[in-house]
């Protein structure tokens, strides 16, 4: 099983963009959180969501192979769990269904990075730490702020037994403590 530090280090050799890399981290951290709520396995989590766009620089054109070739370029390292969480998060395009706690983390976790993340981008100092919860629930009800980011996946955490409310939390704490790496 590939060590966080491993994982880390596949990112930075397959991941030239330093946002996506950051999108990559704050995945992973929420991913941490969450399965620690959740009583599961914190590790495993944790890669799912650090691995999960290794590909996305390779495949951005190619929006049917997003996903298959993360799963392809780990699956020797992570648990098959894990190889299926990331295949899944792309399932409109992979036809992988999500079926697992695992999957669903990835996939609300997945779009929830990209609206706290703008929403700390109109703080006033544009940082994470005057963000709070009030403020991304309210950004999840206007859909014409960070449009591109779909509510549906981020309600994804109801599969999981979480409220949306609860789930915001989850996220928004985990990415305030890692904010440095981040940049945020």
């Amino acid at each position: 099983m590939i060590s966080r530090k491993d994982a880390v280090d596949v990112v930075k050799e397959n991941v030239s963009n330093k946002n996506l890399r950051k999108h990559m981290y704050a995945v992973s951290d929420i991913m941490e959180a969450l399965a620690e709520d959740l009583g599961e396995e914190k590790d495993e989590w944790y890669r799912a969501g650090m691995l999960h766009d290794v590909d996305y620089e390779k495949t951005k054109e190619d929006p049917e192979k997003h996903g298959k070739v993360s799963a392809e370029m780990v699956e020797k390292t992570v648990s098959e769990k894990v190889a299926d969480a990331i295949l899944s998060h792309n399932f409109e395009h992979t036809e992988v269904e999500p079926e697992k706690k695992l999957d669903y983390g990835l996939i609300a976790s997945d779009a929830l990075s990209g609206l706290i993340v703008a929403t700390a981008l109109v703080m006033p100092d544009s940082k994470i730490d005057q963000v709070r919860v009030e403020s991304v629930m309210k950004k999840i009800d206007d859909s014409s702020f960070a449009s591109s980011i779909d509510r549906d996946r981020i309600r994804f955490c109801e599969k999981l037994g979480l409220s949306l409310e609860k789930f915001v939390e989850i996220g928004l704490e985990a990415m305030k403590k890692d904010s440095e790496r981040l940049g945020l």
